[in-house]
């Protein structure tokens, strides 16, 4: 029935060498994957479109974790802890082997999706306030737009092959030096990176290092990609998951499946700063509704709460679900507190992940000088325009 319905020969091998205990070569095993995932489609307008196992995978993950965990408090601190160890080695391995991959992405939509429907059905209501569930609503709301434009604008940041002039006398993806202007912003970029202030006339060109990176970024020579030999604007980086080069690449975002650059690096920020609100307010929420509360202080009338003992949550699953739920979510809450911090800190430094990554900032400089700082004003008004 399957072998008709399939048709896949090399699923019928390793069924019949796994029923007779014969060795099952890797070439069968992929080639059965292969099938399966393109056999695996979703009936659309306009024609069957193939779903991913990778994005199918968190649709099924998220929710028995989340049911296994409210069954009770060892439980759900084991699977939490599981759940850490086994994101982080997701992400090692995609990171180590540049490998482009929907699962991550999947497991943000699904969680969100998981988390809202618990929220909104679960959590008794009855002990909220509606301004309280409106202000979730509006925070949520205002987080997945900035996502989703973050992701919308991430093709905007790919190098494309017409980039610069390419003079007849010369070879293909070799272009003039840049203009004046590329070149102030990457010296800009440079001084920053190295820990030079402008008014450092100490002289210091003993640094073999140093003096490379400044002939690498101002030679006036222009930028050529040594992976796809494209000639890319200054403070450009090539991205061997997505396989092009980016403007002012920050990082690849496996939680999105697009790289932070250019374009969508001010969205990235916003996302980042309305889902720790919104996660931080319905985790608090959450807590007050399904444990003893304490009242911390009145605020213009509106009693601030946390929660106090959680001692009985597990005693009903609907009131163990929601815990879960609530401590699912101080727990991205916590990972997105770090990569805040870390890309406002390097917006203050007027430099981008990959660039601090590659030059570690010079210990020499002894703090940030008058134009480092005019530079951090610059960074922070562009930011909020």
């Amino acid at each position: 029935m399957l072998g008709c319905c399939c048709n896949c020969e090399d699923f019928d091998l390793v069924c019949t060498r796994l029923i007779t205990c014969k060795r099952i070569e890797q070439r069968n095993i992929d080639g059965m994957l292969i099938a399966f995932q393109d056999r695996l489609r979703l009936p659309w307008r306009g024609g069957a479109k193939r779903i991913s196992p990778a994005a199918l995978a968190p649709a099924f993950i998220v929710p028995l974790m989340m049911g296994l965990a409210a069954l009770n408090a060892k439980t759900g601190i084991v699977l939490m802890l599981t759940l850490i160890g086994f994101t982080s080695w997701g992400l090692q391995l995609a990171e180590r082997t540049a490998t482009k991959t929907t699962f991550f992405l999947s497991w943000i939509v699904f969680s969100i999706v998981y988390m809202v429907v618990i929220f909104e059905f679960e959590v008794p209501l009855l002990e909220l306030l509606p301004e309280e569930n409106y202000i979730l609503l509006l925070l949520s709301g205002g987080a997945l737009y900035a996502l989703y434009r973050t992701k919308k604008l991430a093709p905007l940041n790919l190098v494309t092959a017409q980039y610069g002039t390419t003079p007849k006398d010369e070879l293909p993806g070799i272009t003039e030096a840049s203009s004046g202007e590329e070149q102030a912003e990457q010296q800009a970029a440079t001084d920053t990176i190295l820990g030079i202030d402008d008014d450092d006339d100490d002289g210091e060109g003993d640094d073999g290092e140093k003096a490379g990176l400044m002939q690498q970024h101002r030679g006036g020579q222009p930028n050529i990609c040594e992976s796809c030999r494209k000639v890319t604007p200054r403070r450009a980086y090539h991205c061997a998951v997505c396989g092009s080069c980016v403007k002012r690449r920050s990082h690849h975002s496996y939680w999105l499946n697009c790289c932070i650059g250019e374009r969508n690096y001010r969205w990235y920020l916003f996302a980042l700063a309305l889902s720790e609100c919104a996660l931080l307010l319905g985790a608090n929420l959450t807590l007050t509704a399904v444990c003893h509360p304490f009242l911390v202080v009145r605020l213009l009338g509106i009693p601030l709460l946390l929660p106090d003992d959680c001692s009985e949550v597990f005693e009903d699953f609907e009131l163990g679900i929601s815990f879960v739920v609530a401590a699912y979510a101080i727990l991205i809450s916590g990972y997105i507190t770090f990569v805040l911090v870390r890309q406002l800190y390097l917006w203050y430094r007027g430099t981008t992940l990959h660039e601090f990554k590659r030059v570690k900032p010079s210990s020499s400089s002894g703090g940030i000088g008058n134009g480092s700082r005019n530079r951090v004003w610059s960074n922070w008004r562009a930011m909020l325009k």
